[in-house]
């Protein structure tokens, strides 16, 4: 049930919700491409520092693993973007119902439009906790669902937090492997100068330690650079993606303080309850007032034609009895016709007698019936 606009004083916590969706949704688009340039740029600078660099074992693990770090990057920015619209489709729901609504209706209308998520999810049991009347459940329910956000979140950023320690650690050992490489080669050199031609051989091992150390130290760069790379970029941009939302939820929980439990309290507490059945019972003796009132009109529209029914059966039975009265005033009319037609036949032509001819007697016939048309 939605209630006509009021002013408020503060803006609408679903408004500055969406607008914090939009602020995450342009970092995540513009971020999802990023690790491909960083890639592209660290390979540069390894090509640029090490034309072989790649016939270095551990700058080749190390590259290799900071690679599908910037892989995986992407397809977590990709999930970001998922997130926020299906957030952002929970939030929509929201706003179509209003600032008080229906809340089983409400319940349905998530279920079929909002994709499952974070947010739908916390909604759903808000909403459920609502049905029943309660509110003091609800700072529970956000805190587990923050806590399984950043759950979710930690998982994300814990990924690349490994690699970039797995990353430094790698270039500790490769410093560590080129330094023992050294060792072979000064103690050849510092053990080579008692020797006759000990100078020539020192200048070589020096130069083979020269190698070991050059190994360390690429090891140790690439290592570095990369680490840095990874903290400044994909962590970075993880954090503030993912750390949004924790804005989206806090808005999000300004209207289920501001907006939801006032109306639960009003419509689905005990006051309201109470109410809900004094209306139920109001809207019961409405309803029961109309019935009787449709019932009487009936009745009195059923008692009308029961009396113009009686009238016109009073009103058949007197064309009834005056068509009996003419029914018998006609068969008497018949009865004195006939009897008229026979005084007047006896007396203009009497009967002939018995022992008269009988062409005679035809004629008498023949007369009398033309007398009878006559009269």
């Amino acid at each position: 049930m939605n209630t006509p606009p009021t002013f408020r004083l503060s803006e609408d916590p679903l408004q500055q919700a969406k607008r914090a969706l939009i602020r995450i949704r342009k970092l995540a688009r513009n971020s999802a491409f990023v690790p491909i340039p960083v890639i592209a740029l660290a390979a540069c600078a390894f090509f640029k520092y090490e034309l072989h660099w790649y016939t270095n074992p551990f700058l080749a693990l190390i590259f290799a693993l900071f690679t599908i770090g910037q892989v995986m990057a992407v397809f977590q920015m990709r999930k970001v973007l998922a997130g926020v619209r299906n957030t952002g489709k929970s939030i929509m729901v929201l706003a179509e119902a209003g600032d008080e609504p229906d809340l089983p209706v409400l319940r349905n209308k998530l279920l079929e439009n909002a994709p499952p998520g974070h947010m739908r999810d916390l909604l759903l049991r808000w909403i459920e906790l609502g049905m029943r009347g309660e509110t003091t459940g609800s700072e529970s329910l956000l805190n587990n669902a923050w806590d399984r956000r950043a759950h979710a979140d930690n998982s994300s950023v814990s990924l690349h937090v490994s690699m970039n320690r797995t990353t430094l650690k790698l270039g500790f050992l490769g410093t560590l492997y080129g330094l023992i490489l050294t060792f072979p080669p000064m103690q050849r050199a510092v053990m080579g100068l008692s020797d006759s031609d000990g100078e020539l051989r020192f200048i070589k091992d020096i130069s083979l330690a020269i190698d070991g150390d050059e190994f360390a130290i690429a090891v140790t760069l690439g290592a570095t650079a990369l680490s840095i790379l990874i903290e400044l970029v994909t962590i970075q941009i993880l954090e503030r993606a993912l750390g949004g939302f924790d804005m989206v939820n806090s808005h999000i929980n300004d209207w289920n303080l501001t907006r939801l439990q006032p109306w639960v309290k009003k419509r689905y507490g005990v006051e309201g309850r109470q109410r809900q059945v004094v209306e139920s019972q109001a809207l019961m003796d409405a309803k029961m007032s109309r019935a009787q009132q449709e019932m009487d009109s009936n009745l009195g529209r059923a008692l009308e034609a029961i009396a113009r029914t009686t009238k016109q059966l009073d009103q058949l039975a007197m064309v009834q009895t005056a068509v009996g009265r003419r029914i018998a005033e006609l068969v008497e009319y018949e009865k004195q016709y006939r009897g008229f037609i026979e005084s007047k036949t006896s007396a203009v032509a009497p009967l002939p007698p018995h022992n008269l001819d009988t062409g005679r007697l035809e004629t008498s016939h023949i007369d009398n019936g033309k007398l009878e048309d006559e009269l």
